[in-house]
C-alpha cells in the first residue's frame, strides 16, 4: 500500500513541476496540477504519520522471549588513574537499580527480573537470560585534566547470535575519589536505557 502511495504521489509531483515550468497567469490546468500537487503532499504526510514504526513491523528476535535480565560489570584502570575507579560491586549496584528503574517505567512496566551475574555464571548460557555486560574504563587525560570513567555495555545471549549493532553511545564521566552517585547514575541511566531497556520493551 505504502509502495503504490509513493508512485501516485511521485507522478503527481513531476506532472506539477513541469507544470510550474510552463506555468501561465490564466492557465485553468496550472490550478488543477497546483491543487493536485498539494494533495499529494498531505496524502504523503498522511501516509507516514500512518506507517507504524519499524518496531511495530518487524520484531528483533534477539530480544524476544527473554525472561530476565543479566548485568555483568568489569572495570579497566591504568596504574596513575586508580584512586579515580569506581568499585566493581558498586559500580553493579547502581547499573542493576538503573535498569530495573529504566524496565520498570515502560507502558506496561516490563516483566524481567533483574540479576546480579559473575564470570562464568552457568546463566550466561541459559537463552531466557540477556546479559548487559558493562565495562568501566578509567584513564588520565593526557593534558593532565581530571580521570575520565567511560561507560560501555555490550549485549549477549546464548543461541541468539550477534546483537544488533550501535544500541548507545558510551558515556563518560569525571572520575575522583568518590563520583557523585548522581553523575554516575544519570550516565548509566541514559546509556542502559538505550542499549537495553527500549528495545526489550519495544520487543516484548
Amino acid at each position: 500500500m505504502m509502495g503504490r502511495i509513493i508512485r501516485t504521489v511521485t507522478g503527481c509531483l513531476h506532472a506539477f513541476s513541469r507544470t510550474i515550468r510552463r506555468r501561465r497567469s490564466h492557465d485553468v490546468g496550472f490550478r488543477r496540477r497546483a491543487l493536485c500537487g498539494i494533495g499529494c503532499l498531505s496524502s504523503l504526510g498522511l501516509a507516514v504519520m500512518l506507517t507504524p514504526p519499524a518496531s511495530a513491523l518487524s520484531p528483533v528476535p534477539f530480544f524476544r522471549t527473554v525472561e530476565r535480565v543479566g548485568v555483568l560489570c568489569t572495570v579497566d584502570t591504568a596504574p596513575d588513574a586508580a584512586a579515580g575507579a569506581p568499585e566493581e560491586g558498586w559500580l553493579c549496584r547502581l547499573a542493576r537499580e538503573e535498569l530495573a528503574a529504566a524496565l520498570a517505567a515502560g507502558a506496561p512496566p516490563g516483566p524481567w527480573e533483574v540479576v546480579a551475574l559473575s564470570r562464568n555464571d552457568e546463566r550466561l548460557a541459559d537463552p531466557a537470560t540477556l546479559a548487559v555486560l558493562l565495562h568501566a574504563n578509567t584513564r588520565a587525560q593526557p593534558a593532565g585534566g581530571p580521570a575520565l570513567t567511560a561507560f560501555a555495555a555490550a549485549l549477549h545471549r546464548s543461541g541468539a547470535g550477534p546483537a544488533p549493532f550501535f544500541l548507545a553511545p558510551p558515556e563518560a564521566v569525571a572520575a575522583g575519589d568518590k563520583t557523585p552517585d548522581g553523575e554516575v547514575r544519570a550516565a548509566l541511566r541514559r546509556l542502559l536505557t538505550a542499549a537495553a531497556a527500549r528495545p526489550l520493551l519495544a520487543n516484548r
